[in-house]
């Protein structure tokens, strides 16, 4: 049947199917073998929802296969592209800095799951449309996504990665001008942290491009986004560690006049007296997260923000002890507890000036202050809030 959509057959039965991309792609072909399924994407049939995909592809069909699974209460659609080779080759072509070699593989995905429940009450489609590209870092591969763009504009080529070792010198296909001797890294701001150290973990990668359709087809990089870590710096003997430290960078208009600006991220852990060391690293007493972030030429702002959760209520003498070693008291009550701890704070590097500022703490354990008040305080709660504006 030419020109067919799953709403033809499915719509009836899944009436949130309307509400979904599959509602809006056409098939020129298409066969459903139990719940093995193929299918030809008819890009100009379809219209806007593959043109622009379409032009950067240089394709006017995607071949797709995958499953569909309607014998619940559920329908269930999950498609990817086929033509892997042609697919690989015409995303190399078109997309900057991650083309040619360091693409290794593109594919197009659908993941849809629609309900037979009324529509307009509580269950809307769960919709994926996707375009994923595997690029090569180093000796590492990684895939980055993104949802597939359907105008001119914006769209964000991203992904998260775990277990991915690098050197900085890996990433300089992305750092335009900037990749001569790294510069796009603040190893120097960084001092004895990155001292010595030829491995980073990377931790998340993403490019934010933008399409152009007229008068011609483009596609241009308006900045590169990385963020790499290192783990497991000592910074108390024992007791305490950056892990990670997180560096993120930004380079704006690395293909021509690129510019960067940098943070941190990352969280200081304290690790449980009786299991000090690394090894206690999984499975840490606290967690203090935060990130920072620093001057650059477009903005003399230095501000950090840090949040500190204890779920498991663990008192201030076990933080005590954990930072001094076992048996510390300084007399505090064993029930006196730092539920969460937060900060907020920006400052302008010209004037030495703090524009903002604000913490908060909760505690909770029992207060000699309200003894002689016939109140029972269970939780005390603090907050202060500045700005110079």
């Amino acid at each position: 049947m030419a020109n067919w959509k799953f709403t033809d057959q499915y719509g009836s039965t899944y009436p949130s199917l309307q509400y979904s991309i599959l509602s809006l792609l056409v098939f020129s072909e298409h066969s459903l073998n139990g719940n093995n399924f193929t299918g030809t994407l008819a890009v100009d049939a379809t219209g806007t929802a593959l043109s622009t995909i379409g032009t950067m592809l240089g394709m006017g069909s995607i071949p797709l296969s995958g499953t569909v699974d309607a014998t619940g209460a559920s329908l269930t659609v999950t498609l990817r592209s086929t033509n892997d080779q042609d697919f690989t080759q015409a995303i190399a072509n078109c997309i900057p800095l991650i083309g040619g070699s360091i693409t290794k593989n593109a594919w197009l995905d659908i993941n849809t799951v629609s309900s037979q429940t009324d529509p307009e009450g509580d269950s809307p489609p769960t919709d994926v449309f996707s375009l994923g590209v595997t690029i090569a870092i180093g000796s590492a591969s990684v895939d980055i996504n993104t949802q597939v763009p359907m105008n001119g504009g914006f769209f964000y080529l991203s992904g998260e990665f775990t277990g991915v070792g690098i050197s900085l010198n890996d990433l300089n296909f992305l750092m335009g001008p900037l990749a001569e001797g790294n510069a796009w890294f603040p190893s120097t701001e960084l001092g004895p942290y990155s001292a010595g150290q030829t491995s980073f973990g990377l931790l998340s990668m993403s490019l934010l491009c933008y399409v152009t359709l007229a008068p011609s087809f483009s596609i241009s990089i308006n900045s590169v986004n990385v963020e790499v870590g290192i783990s497991k710096l000592p910074l108390m003997g024992n007791a305490l560690y950056l892990d990670p430290l997180g560096v993120w960078v930004t380079v704006t208009n690395p293909t021509s006049d690129a510019a960067v600006t940098w943070g941190l991220l990352g969280s200081v852990k304290l690790c449980n007296y009786a299991n000090p060391g690394p090894v206690g690293l999984s499975d840490p007493d606290f967690t203090f997260d935060f990130t920072m972030t620093f001057p650059s030429s477009t903005d003399n702002t230095f501000g950090i923000a840090a949040y500190l959760e204890n779920p498991a209520g663990k008192s201030v003498n076990v933080m005590l002890q954990d930072l001094m070693g076992q048996g510390t008291n300084v007399g505090i009550g064993d029930n006196i507890t730092v539920n969460s701890f937060e900060f907020d704070t920006s400052a302008d590097v010209s004037t030495g000036t703090i524009n903002e500022f604000s913490t908060s703490i909760v505690m909770s354990g029992g207060f000699g202050l309200f003894e002689k008040i016939p109140l029972s305080v269970e939780q005390l709660s603090i907050s202060v809030a500045y700005s110079a504006s």
